[in-house]
């Protein structure tokens, strides 16, 4: 059975698709799931520098709710071979490790739109897990927006 590991980082709604994606890829695969909530004190620094702590914060806290709500719900209905852990340090670092201690062979990472500096930071952090697992990478874009709808949910 394919080991598929879901990397969650920033707890964004792109995350949030990610983890609802990589549950239907499971469905479909059959596929164990290894979701894997990194606390990564640098990003949490240095995002706190960009957004106001409180409300980032508060927004964080709101979809790592609805995140870990999503993944109970998939594992009470069973079928699914599915496994939570969480891990600190820095990201890139530990989710090497994480492969490697659980014999992983895919990931799934949310990507942002193709521009800005998050969308560079996503293809850098890309190149070096596939660089450095030899796994291959399942990328969750947003779906196209359109007018009078979201494109994340």
């Amino acid at each position: 059975m394919a080991g598929l590991v879901i990397p969650i980082m920033e707890f964004s709604h792109l995350d949030l698709a990610a983890v609802r994606f990589a549950v239907e890829y499971g469905k479909r695969s059959r596929a164990r799931l290894l979701f894997l909530f990194v606390d990564d004190p640098e990003f949490i620094h240095t995002n706190a520098r960009s957004h106001p702590p409180e409300s980032a914060a508060e927004e964080r806290g709101a979809i790592r709710k609805r995140i870990e709500s999503f993944i109970s719900k998939e594992q009470a209905q069973g079928g699914l071979s599915l496994e939570v852990h969480n891990r600190r340090g820095e990201f890139i670092q530990e989710v090497r490790q994480f492969i490697r201690d659980n014999h992983a062979d895919e990931i799934v990472l949310p990507v942002s739109e193709e521009h800005g500096a998050d969308y560079r930071q996503a293809r850098q952090d890309i190149q070096l897990l596939a660089q450095m697992t030899h796994c291959r990478i399942l990328t969750v874009k947003p779906r196209p927006s359109f007018e009078g709808s979201t494109n994340l949910e």
